[in-house]
């Protein structure tokens, strides 16, 4: 769920994703990059929900993180976002990292490329399906406002509405063989016709 952090940042939190599968799985520890994120292969902004994924031995985070460095997983995110988004479309922007958010610049940056697909386009807010062709930090919450379309609680990226989590969930992950989902929440699925 959204609201909780996938690794602890600091050696003395304990009210993380990795600290209870730790309590569980005392193996994962050192699994991967070790310490603070030992096994994590794929995680999520706290307030976004969906899929993560952790390594339970080397050889499957090595295995994983190949799959994500030659761009190999598909990742599939759906957004409520702001405005009437229609149609499909690709988008390549330069991302740059600017502390607690991203900012589209002209050079420099990272390439993040996304495609995007209107689900149910309303007057007020539309549900869109994201996939990321890479992986750049905030990737889909930067793209959507660049367009636009910023995700509905998303404050950073200019939502008006407060709310206590941004409405963007991790749908699906595969590669290689190895795939997971998990269902999104009711303000991320198609709503009823004539719904408001």
């Amino acid at each position: 769920p959204a609201g909780l952090p996938v690794h602890p940042l600091a050696p003395d939190e304990t009210q993380s994703v990795l600290n209870a599968l730790v309590a569980r799985r005392p193996e994962l520890v050192g699994v991967g990059e070790g310490g603070l994120r030992s096994g994590v292969v794929h995680r999520l902004d706290t307030g976004t929900s969906g899929v993560l994924v952790f390594a339970l031995e080397g050889d499957a985070w090595r295995a994983a993180r190949a799959a994500f460095a030659e761009k190999r997983v598909e990742k599939r995110y759906l957004a409520r976002v702001h405005g009437a988004f229609a149609g499909e479309r690709e988008v390549e922007l330069l991302l740059e990292n600017r502390g607690s958010h991203a900012r589209v610049v002209s050079s420099g940056g990272r390439l993040a490329v996304s495609r995007i697909r209107a689900l149910e386009t309303g007057d007020d807010t539309s549900l869109v399906e994201v996939f990321m062709r890479t992986g750049v930090r905030h990737q889909i919450r930067a793209t959507l406002a660049e367009l636009g379309y910023p995700i509905v609680g998303d404050r950073i990226y200019g939502s008006s509405a407060v709310l206590e989590r941004h409405w963007l969930h991790a749908v699906s992950l595969a590669w290689d063989g190895f795939a997971a989902e998990s269902e999104p929440p009711p303000e991320l699925r198609p709503r009823a016709p004539g719904a408001r």
